[in-house]
Parts: structure tokens; sequence; C-alpha cells
């Protein structure tokens, strides 16, 4: 009797994990050998019932044995072959595991050892995690960012932006914007952002890389100050110019027009007085010429670059204040003429610093064309500077900035080398999209 009734229990737990293996197909990916288990459980199932038959009854017919046997056989086979189909994808999960965890791992490390700011935040701008350096950088805490939604960071100024930018995030799946942090001590902090979409723990999440670019925004706004100086200077100059030169000339003109026109003169006076007319009036337009030359200089415009540079080099020369050596490759190349004119004036400028402030005796200038990109080497051997101090915002001289904002214009790209004692050198590249050549 106890022979039956654990036949029996045996059966009823094998149709048990039959249907166990059935319901195992949903969360599973190896369904064949799920469905291959719950057959072999059934044969079993099937082969516990033939064994209670024959203790109850007494004979079977050898068929059924014949049967019972052969289920026996194919249920070993069928198990054996679900159980290595379930040992590859076993194994195959340990692998996916580890590249998982590797993949959590170095993700981790370039997430808090990364040398911008990095925040993560649900689709509605809440944020869920931040690195480090985000911590550093606005003073906060991990757990007071964590009770954050972006607008929490922002300026009023962009304080209405993180609706457009968190939109435009979700429906392209990436954005690039500039935004404006505050610290928890006030400081404002200005950003470029890039964020895109991600998976996150199975969720949708946003991922921020946010890089500061206050002394960016610093830099060109010592450049606009310093473009702006410099057409000041250049407005006073030739204001200057005109008041002192042009003016005293026209004036004297007038005058003499006037004694002309009295009629009191005596024929050699008359005579003497148009002498003296004509030949103010010569200088006047020489001076008048001269101040024109300085606001585009004839020589550029008629012969090139390289003549402008060559005839400005040969006038310092004659002073023997400072030796110019002035080499060039070019001839008979020339370029689009507002990249001559800014060359020449950045040239030209060069010189002059080097005359005001450097007391070299020696500056060398090279112009060549190297891989299609126009290049110019300029070297004195003066007493060199900080160039650091020279860019910076308290720096009192507005020669370099007034060289950078320039090349800037014809999207030139330039190294300026100097320090104390060591001379001083720039060397300026024009790419050929920002200009057109021109045979001569």
């Amino acid at each position: 009797m106890l022979t039956i009734i654990g036949l029996i229990s045996s059966a009823l737990l094998q149709v048990v994990a039959a249907i166990s293996a059935l319901w195992l197909l949903r969360a599973s990916r190896a369904r064949v050998a799920w469905i291959m288990i719950f057959v072999a459980f059934m044969f079993m199932a099937f082969r516990r019932v033939v064994e209670v038959m024959a203790i109850t009854h007494g004979e079977i017919s050898p068929g059924i044995i014949l049967l019972s046997n052969w289920l026996g056989i194919i249920v070993s086979a069928i198990m054996a072959v679900a159980v290595i189909m379930i040992g590859r994808m076993l194994f195959t999960l340990k692998h996916t595991e580890a590249a998982r965890h590797e993949l959590e791992t170095r993700f981790t490390t370039l997430f808090h050892h990364s040398s911008d700011e990095i925040y993560l935040a649900d689709l509605k701008g809440n944020l869920i995690e931040v690195n480090q350096v985000a911590c550093d950088t606005l003073g906060f805490s991990r757990q007071e960012f964590l009770q954050k939604n972006f607008k929490d960071l922002k300026t009023p100024k962009y304080f209405d932006t993180v609706e457009p930018n968190l939109k435009m995030i979700i429906e392209h799946g990436r954005h690039v914007y500039e935004t404006e942090h505050v610290s928890k001590d006030g400081k404002v902090i200005s950003l470029e952002v890039k964020s895109r979409v991600i998976n996150y723990l199975g969720q949708e999440a946003i991922i921020s890389i946010a890089r500061e670019t206050t002394e960016r925004k610093q830099m060109e706004r010592n450049i606009l100050s310093a473009v702006i100086k410099a057409e000041e200077q250049e407005r006073e100059r030739i204001s200057r110019d005109i008041h002192d030169g042009l003016g005293p000339l026209l004036s004297t003109i007038k005058l003499y027009v006037n004694e002309l026109e009295s009629g009191d003169l005596e024929p050699g006076e008359k005579s003497e007085m148009l002498k003296q007319t004509n030949e103010l009036i010569n200088e006047a337009i020489s001076s008048s010429r001269a101040i024109s030359n300085n606001l585009s200089p004839h020589l550029i415009m008629d012969f090139g670059l390289v003549k402008a540079v060559e005839a400005f080099c040969k006038k310092v020369n004659l002073a023997q204040k400072v030796r110019i050596s002035f080499e060039n490759s070019l001839d008979p190349v020339r370029f689009d003429q507002t990249v001559e004119i800014v060359l020449y004036r950045v040239i030209t400028e060069l010189i002059n610093n080097t005359l005001k402030h450097a007391s070299a005796s020696k500056i060398e200038i090279y112009l060549e064309m190297i891989d299609q990109v126009l290049q110019m080497t300029y070297l004195d051997d003066g007493i060199g500077f900080d160039k650091e101090k020279a860019m910076g915002a308290e720096a009192g001289g507005m020669g370099l900035k007034n060289i950078v904002s320039r090349l800037k214009s014809i999207n030139g790209n330039y190294r300026i080398h100097s320090r104390p004692g060591a001379g001083f050198l720039v060397v300026v590249e024009i790419n050929p999209d920002s200009m057109g050549l021109q045979k001569g």
C-alpha cells in the first residue's frame, strides 16, 4: 500500500513539475528546453501510472511494458538534451552578467572621474545621480542634488529654457545647448551642455555632460572689448590726423583764398600767395592720401601683401632702430583682399609692439605656403613677456588682443610663445577655406 501511495505521489509531483516547466516558458529564452522538460516529466508521470497499474492488477500487457521502457529511454535522452541547452544558456548568462558588470564598472569610473560635471535625471528633469565634479563645482552635497530639479540650478535668465530643452532631448534623443548654473554660494557658472537619452536601470533617463565655459566667455568679452577699444582708438587717430594735419592746412588755404579775393594785393604778392596756396593744397593732398593709406593701404590694393610688407619693413629699417629680415615664398600668389589687409595689420602691429616694448635688435618675418595653408612666422630677440598676463583681463596694453581679434575675424589659427628674457614668437595659419587664392 505504501508503495502505491509513493508512486501516485511521485506521479503527481512530476505533473506539477511539468506544469512549472510550462510556466517558466514566459520567463526564459530557452523555451525549447523547458518544453522538452515538460514532455519528459509527463512521460515520467505516465510510467509511474503504469507501475501503479502493475501493482494493483498484477498483469500488464507486454506492449505497455515495452512502451514504458522506451519512454524511460526517451526521457533520459530528452533530459540530457534539455540540461545541455539550459547549461549553455546559463553559461551565456554568466558571460552577459560579467560584461554587464564590466560596463557598469567602466560607466561608474567615467562618471565619477570625469573632469566635466555629469548629471543623470529622469525625463522631467529631476536629478537621480551626479558626479563629484558637480558637487565640488556647485557646492551642493549629493543628497542635496538628489532633491533638486534642473530648474533649481538655473539662473533666472535660463529658468524658462529647461522645459524646451527637455522636449528637444526627448524628441531627438540628444541636444547641445548653453546654460548657466548658480552655485550654493551664488556664483554664476556658464556651461555648454551635451545631453542624450539613455537606458538606466531599465528606464529612460537623461545624461548631461556640462563643460564650464566661463573662462571662454570672459576671453570672448575681452576680445570684443579689445575690438571696440581698437576701433575707438582708430577713430581717435583719424580724427587727430584730420584735426592736427589736414585741418590747419585747409584753414590756411581759406585765409589765402580770402586775401586773394580782397583784390588789395600787388601783382608780386598775389603771385607769391598763389604759389603758397598751391603748395598748401599739394600738402593737403599728401596728408589726405596718407590718412587714406592708413585706412586702406594702396600698396596692398595695387601690388598685394608681399610688396606692402616689404615697403613697411624698408621704412622701419631706414630708422636703424631695429633690423627686420623679411622672407617669403608667395610670389606671384595673391589672396583674398580681406586676408591680405588683416595680415598686413597684424604684421605692422607686431612690429610696432616690438619697437615700443621689446628692446629688440632683430625681427624675422616669414610668409610661406605649407600644404595649401598660408603661414606667417614672426619672431624677435627682445626681452619677452608673460603671455598669460598680457592676455589676461587686467592687461593694460591691447596689442595682443587686437591681433587675436583680427585673426579670429578671418578664422585664423595662432600660436604665441614668449616668456621674460626669451624673446617673442608667433605663428599664424590661415585655412584655405577662409580665403580665395588668385594668381597674380
